[in-house]
Parts: C-alpha cells; structure tokens; sequence
C-alpha cells in the first residue's frame, strides 16, 4: 500500500462541517459494525479546500437534509490521493490500537489476557489478578456485558483496601475474541508496552436454555472462534491458557448415581485414545452447551500438545453465583433473555419484582423435590482460577501439561433451599410456584474438589450464607435496601 502522510497535515484549526458556496471539505464517512455496538461512525476530514471550480459540487444538499451526508464528484487529478487515503484510514482503524489506551510507563511489564474481562465471572477473576499485582488486558466485545464495569472494577479495588492507581493496570480491548485480525493486531501493538505471558479464556455463550434453542451459536461462539483464538495465541507465542470450562460435560448421572459427587476422570479430556463418540456416550444428556464445552477442552489438549513449552489448566465451574462483598461488582447481563435467567437472577425478580418464581422438580429421591446443585461463590470461583493460572506455571508446580480440576465445593444446596437463604437474609418472602422438570435440566449436579484441594490448596471460603449476604448487598434487597454498590 502506498504510504501517505498525516491525515490531518494541512488542515484549519475550525472547519464548517456544512460548508456553503465554493468552500469544499472532503469527508470521509466510515461506517464500523462492531458486535452489539451497532455501528460505529467516525467521520475523517481528509483534505479542504477553497474553491469555485464547478467539479466541486455536491451532490446532495446538507442545509436542506441534515440526515444526508454531503458526497463529491472527486476530480480525477484527485481521486488517486482521495483513495490512497481512505485505504490509509480504513487500515488503521482495523489495527484497533488507534481505539484503545496507550498504559501508563510506570506499569510497563507482563501482563495476562483475559478473553470476556467485563463478564460476570471475568470480572471477578480481573479484579484477583489486579489484587495479586498483575497488569490485565481484557478483551470484551461488549456482547453481554458493559463498560461500566471497569469503573465497577476500580471501586471494588478501592473498597478492598487497594490502592486505586491499581485500577490503571487493566486495559479494556474492546472487540470479539474470535476475531483473529482485530486481536492479533491489538496484541502486536501492547507488544511494546506488556510481554503477555498467559491468556486466559472466559469468553463464551452461556445458557444451557439457549443453546437447546440456538444450538449453532454455541458451536460458532465457543467452538470455531476458540480455534481462531488458540491460532492468534500460537502466533504470538502465548504459551500458558487457562480454560473456562463447565460442570455441564458430565452430563445426567444414572438415578442410581445421582448425588455422586462427580470427579474429573469420569469424565477425561478428548485425546488420541479417546473418540469423541466415547466421550458423549460417558456423559449422557448432553447439552450443545456441554458439546461446546467438551470440544473446547479437546482443542485446549491439542494446543498444548502441538509445542513442548505450553502449559494449560482447564476449570469446570459448578454454579457461581454470588457478589463481591463491596456490592460493586455484580453480574450485570446485556442479554437478559438468556443470561439474564440464572437462578439467582430469577429469584432476585420475585423478591423485588414480585414476580413468581418456578421452582422446578428434580433432586431424586433423599431431596426436597427440587433440583441440587453445588453453588459456588464467584469470589471463590475468581481466587480458584487464579491460583490455577499462578501454580500451574511454576516450577514446581504440578508436572502434568494440560489438567483439568472441579471447582466445586463438594456439598449439594436445593433450590428451595437457596430461596429460604435469601429470604432470610433479605427479610423478603418470595413468591414462588413449584413446576414440573425443564428440559436441559440436569437433577443433581454436584462437584469433587477433592484434586484441586490436593493439588492448589484451594477451597471455598464462603458458603451459602456469604452468597446470600453478598447478593443482597450488591442489590439493596431488604433490610440491605440503600447500601448497594453503585
């Protein structure tokens, strides 16, 4: 591509964007898709002029259409340099650097990727990595999630007794992880600034629900765009992934096994001795969401196997549910359809909506009738992930290259009884209406950490009663009315 100067070089300090009579601008007009955003318009003065030529005339009226943007018949002496130009300027805003902040040079160093930042879990898991002193890129679309929460990030900081210059060290990277253009550009540029060191991957579609509904966005979001992801990763030279995975590759248990605690090896990591019919037939009951998940495990194996340097952790989560005690990070869905229906989003609804809350059947024989699960608090959830991605590293750390752990708690809650604990500790009663069993469901799904307790050192902190209190804090309800957050 031929090379052109500034865009900006020559031009007056003011400038009519209307201009009338023989005074001519030349605009540039670049529309942007951008995921959720909508479009993007950024308008480029690119040269002026003051001219009476009659081959500068417009061929739209802007003093009469304010709605329409004015358009030129370029004269050809000037269409060469009117195209070398908007090929200059479309390059650079595709490099997406020219979007985001430079960091400050007092935080130059290392740094961690963290794919889906601003989400509820990968929020939690920036505001750890910042706590422990590391610099963090968060790469987020905005799909699901808004920019609020960097500010939200900062004041939970603050609120824990952290300095709040701290804050500074997380950059926002505002475009889809699967984007590989986009991202390996973003990464080219914080190159001069960070070596990053490890990525680690949060970014997905969510809703078991959904994806029954929509089962190729599932593969599309978490499948097809992670292997563009592990490619940018590979051609960067990003050696450690940590991986997101889901309670949901296990699947249902048989009744006879229902509130068996599920460990990892029931339900291994697809590998060369291990068919991907094999897999699914271990885990029956399988949602596209659980398929999107086992496959992403798959891919996080060959990654690693493909060079002798790679190293990768892959999480199940089991549940997270919860606040962090400031009440100033909280999950905060764009989509509330889908993501926005998790039980205790449902649940907050009837306390504060009034709406009525289904309580559907499940939990076997030995239950309340109602579903189990192995409820995790997302503080928990965020500290179990980093202890991951900072012992799975180091030297003596654990030898194998790519392991899988449970976070779980080990102990199964009703969903009748995680009502009851909300309501007491709010002061609200729910309205609530007990239903059949929902397709998808799975009735009991409780979590082994007997490995990562053994192997990390790590374990949950809080139980039942902290998420409950922590809820309510982040959204005022009850007797916590006036002392959320934000």
């Amino acid at each position: 591509m031929e090379e052109v100067g500034p865009v900006h070089q020559g031009l007056p300090s003011t400038i009519d964007p209307w201009p009338q009579g023989g005074d001519g601008v030349i605009l540039l007009y670049l529309g942007v898709r951008l995921p959720s955003l909508g479009v993007l318009r950024q308008y480029t003065c690119l040269d002026a002029c003051k001219s009476s030529k009659p081959e500068f005339a417009w061929t739209a009226t802007p003093s009469t259409n304010r709605t329409s943007f004015p358009r030129l018949d370029i004269p050809p002496w000037l269409l060469g340099y009117h195209k070398r130009v908007i090929r200059h300027v479309v390059n650079v805003f595709n490099s997406i650097p020219s979007l985001l902040s430079v960091p400050s040079a007092r935080f130059l160093g290392s740094a961690v990727l963290v794919t889906g930042g601003l989400g509820y879990v990968g929020s939690h898991v920036c505001l750890e990595l910042l706590k422990r002193g590391y610099t963090v890129l968060a790469v987020d679309d905005l799909t699901n999630s808004f920019i609020d929460v960097v500010r939200s990030i900062s004041l939970a900081l603050e609120a824990s007794g952290f300095e709040a210059r701290l804050s500074r060290r997380i950059v926002h990277i505002p475009i889809d992880y699967g984007d590989a253009v986009s991202l390996n550009n973003a990464l080219i540029f914080y190159y001069q600034y960070f070596d990053v060191t490890a990525a680690i991957h949060l970014a997905a579609s969510k809703s078991v629900a959904e994806s029954l509904k929509n089962p190729w966005k599932y593969y599309e979001n978490n499948v097809f765009k992670m292997g563009k992801f592990l490619e940018v990763l590979g051609r960067n030279r990003i050696m450690n992934v940590v991986f997101s995975s889901s309670a949901t590759v296990y699947g249902a248990l048989p009744s006879d096994m229902a509130f068996t605690a599920v460990s990892e090896d029931m339900v291994p990591i697809l590998g060369p001795g291990l068919s991907i019919e094999r897999a699914v037939s271990m885990a029956d009951g399988l949602t596209p969401y659980g398929v999107s998940k086992i496959l992403g495990e798959a891919m996080i194996q060959k990654f690693v196997e493909e060079h002798p340097r790679r190293r990768a952790v892959v999480f199940r989560l089991f549940n997270p549910v919860g606040c962090d005690p400031s009440g100033f990070l909280k999950e905060t869905p764009r989509d509330t359809t889908w993501c926005g229906g998790g039980v205790m989003q449902m649940v907050k609804k009837a306390l504060v909506d009034d709406d009525v809350f289904e309580i559907y059947k499940g939990g076997g024989e030995g239950g309340d009738g109602s579903c189990i699960r192995d409820f995790v608090h997302v503080g928990d959830i965020a500290r179990g992930i980093v202890m991951g991605f900072q012992n799975g590293y180091s030297p003596e750390g654990p030898g194998e290259r790519c392991r899988v752990y449970n976070l779980a708690s080990g102990e199964g809650v009703s969903i009748k009884q995680l009502v009851e604990a909300l309501e007491k500790e709010s002061g609200v009663v729910a309205k609530v209406e007990e239903c059949g069993s929902r397709e998808g469901d799975v009735a009991v799904s409780i979590g082994d950490g007997a490995k990562i307790r053994r192997e990390l050192g790590w374990m949950p902190e809080m139980g039942v009663k902290e998420i409950s209190r922590d809820f309510c804090k982040a959204y005022g309800i009850g007797w916590y009315s006036g002392e959320t957050g934000v």
